[in-house]
């Protein structure tokens, strides 16, 4: 089965080709275009259309290029009440971001469970999947970019930045300083997280993961060595669609 997986973020949208069990062709954009669709479909025609979207205002523009570009292939939208081939263990399902779903199967297919799946987009998600439980929760954290608009946007003369690393002992202007607490006080909280997750593991130690547009910058200041998959959140959607078409 060819299967066209569509992720719409906050900052973008990825799109990708599942085929043969893997993701075999993806592109990304920060703007509502067909060109994406065209690029991933590379003049085939897909069997089935499976979109995850964390950005609902973003989803009826996206819906209409679909159709108009594959107009009598399947489409599919991930929500918490379909069959993720694993236990949800959620207070309130409906309010966690669909992509934390595809997050969660594709790591418990990958790296096996207990696993832990680091998303470090627009904000930061790290996701529990248990063997007994299935997806179990997580924690949800600011993104490594709001990291800076948060300084930036709160007082009078800190500079906006984007993200970008610095090897310093010491801030010796407003710029590096801000970097410094950046790559300091991002690291501990990332390995905090981890740590406080992997208690929830009992005796058998989590595999972790991650993926996500800022996920090598973080990890490499960091200084952690985690196996990022880019398009692991685009396997997973690929995946709750197979699940789902064969039900």
């Amino acid at each position: 089965m060819n299967i066209l997986a569509i992720n719409i973020g906050n900052s973008r949208t990825a799109a990708g080709w599942f085929s043969r069990g893997k993701i075999r062709r993806s592109a990304r954009t920060e703007t509502t275009t067909p060109v994406i669709l065209e690029a991933v479909a590379d003049d085939e025609i897909p069997d089935g259309i499976c979109l995850c979207s964390v950005a609902p205002k973003r989803n009826k523009a996206w819906a209409q290029l679909v159709k108009k570009a594959f107009p009598k292939v399947p489409v599919l939208w991930v929500d918490p009440k379909l069959d993720f081939g694993m236990g949800v263990d959620l207070k309130r399902p409906e309010q966690t971001g669909n992509d934390r779903f595809a997050n969660a199967v594709a790591g418990a297919e990958l790296c096996g469970a207990p696993c832990i799946v680091c998303d470090f987009g627009t904000a930061a998600t790290f996701n529990l999947v248990l063997p007994r439980r299935g997806f179990s929760g997580g924690v949800i954290a600011p993104g490594y970019g709001m990291w800076f608009a948060a300084m930036s946007g709160s007082t009078a003369q800190l500079p906006k930045l984007k993200p970008g690393g610095i090897k310093l002992k010491t801030g010796r202007n407003t710029e590096e300083a801000m970097r410094l607490s950046a790559r300091w006080g991002y690291r501990g909280m990332v390995a905090e997280i981890l740590w406080q997750l992997g208690k929830a593991c009992g005796k058998k130690n989590p595999q972790v993961c991650a993926t996500g547009g800022y996920a090598k910058q973080v990890l490499a200041d960091a200084g952690l060595k985690i196996p990022v998959f880019p398009d692991l959140t685009l396997h997973g959607i690929a995946r709750i669609y197979e699940r789902n078409a064969e039900a």
